[in-house]
């Protein structure tokens, strides 16, 4: 039953994508003649329906319950820097999870490696909907610069996610822990014993360039259900395994920070970032003690996500797909939707030279 859930979430999630972009497509072209300011605003509604539409098969389908403790009580709608540990590829879900419950879904503007352009149609709509791309090998300051200057507008209401760790943390991945506690060492930084050590430029960037924008840091730890065994830590479930019904529960730790509260200067952002994630490395070692673990659950809450919130985008992407069924001629548009969309993607992100 967990693979059929699998097998049916992954195509209708996969299968809605080229309707998502040819919607989205007729309205940036009737946009061309607007404020950029407007494009956005419509523009997150389309994002925030489709995240939506995601959310109704990894939350109400697979049963997924999420455990909020710390100050999400306290969140209003704003302008953020959300920063978050990362363990896995349903991270983004997690997100997903934190905004939807804020009203904010539909603002989450992710800082993402460049490598994740070449995702047929979604690598090229990323980028239309001001997420950021960054080249950690050929890394270009104005490409980042230039595409938060686009965030500063008023108007345009943000998320700006990113993960400072900058590459998955996985405690079997020994080569990759033992490189990132020898930085720390080097350093003269606290190391960690559940996170990668953070990467500070581009969180520092983000605020640097923002701050007079931004309301509030978001320091964010999320814990996985299934992630932990009588020995200790294991690799956390991935995206498949959300689906597949093998992790019930996830925990997410946020700490709202003010902005006035940030440092100003470069060092000492980047001390005041190792030291987040040194508490978060504290909060998260209590799940994964052998000898004293804490449950899910201890010191949290469940917040419910309203079956309503997330139908009516099940109901109408779910509606965009019946005519395949049906129609050849439709069939055909969403081919060459898929082809055109892709190919035109990739060019378009080629010239341009986002990252």
């Amino acid at each position: 039953m967990g693979h059929l859930h699998f097998i049916c979430s992954a195509i209708l999630i996969v299968g809605a994508a080229p309707t998502f972009l040819a919607f989205w497509l007729v309205w940036k072209i009737l946009s061309l003649i607007l404020p950029g300011w407007m494009y956005q605003e419509i523009d997150d509604i389309f994002f925030g329906s489709y995240q939506k539409y995601i959310l109704f098969f990894f939350e109400h389908c697979s049963g997924l319950k999420v455990y909020f403790s710390g100050d999400f009580d306290g969140l209003k709608q704003e302008n953020a820097l959300y920063l978050s540990n990362h363990q896995s590829t349903a991270d983004w879900i997690a997100c997903n999870s934190v905004a939807v419950r804020n009203k904010s879904i539909g603002q989450i503007r992710y800082v993402m490696k460049d490598g994740l352009q070449t995702i047929p149609m979604y690598g090229f709509y990323f980028y239309q909907h001001a997420c950021v791309y960054v080249n950690r090998d050929a890394f270009r300051p104005q490409k980042m610069l230039e595409a938060l200057d686009y965030l500063k507008h008023p108007k345009i209401r943000s998320w700006v996610v990113i993960f400072p760790e900058g590459t998955l943390f996985d405690p079997v991945d020994i080569p990759t822990i033992e490189k990132s506690r020898k930085i720390a060492e080097e350093k003269k930084l606290p190391v960690l014993g559940n996170h990668l050590t953070p990467r500070y430029r581009g969180a520092y960037m983000i605020f640097d360039r923002l701050k007079e924008k931004l309301d509030a840091v978001y320091n964010v730890t999320y814990v996985y259900d299934n992630s932990m065994t009588d020995e200790g830590r294991k690799t956390a479930p991935q995206l498949i395994d959300i689906l597949l019904g093998r992790c019930k529960e996830i925990r997410v730790h946020l700490k709202r920070i003010p902005i006035d509260n940030v440092p100003n200067d470069q060092e000492k952002f980047k001390l005041w970032i190792h030291e987040l994630f040194k508490d978060n490395d504290d909060f998260i070692s209590q799940f994964f003690n052998p000898k004293k673990r804490i449950s899910m659950t201890s010191g949290a809450k469940e917040v419910p996500l309203s079956f309503y919130d997330t139908l009516p985008s099940f109901l109408f992407f779910t509606a965009t797909l019946l005519p395949l069924l049906f129609s050849p001629v439709w069939r055909q548009l969403y081919f060459y939707t898929i082809v055109l969309g892709s190919v035109l993607g990739y060019m378009w992100l080629g010239i341009k030279s986002v990252s």
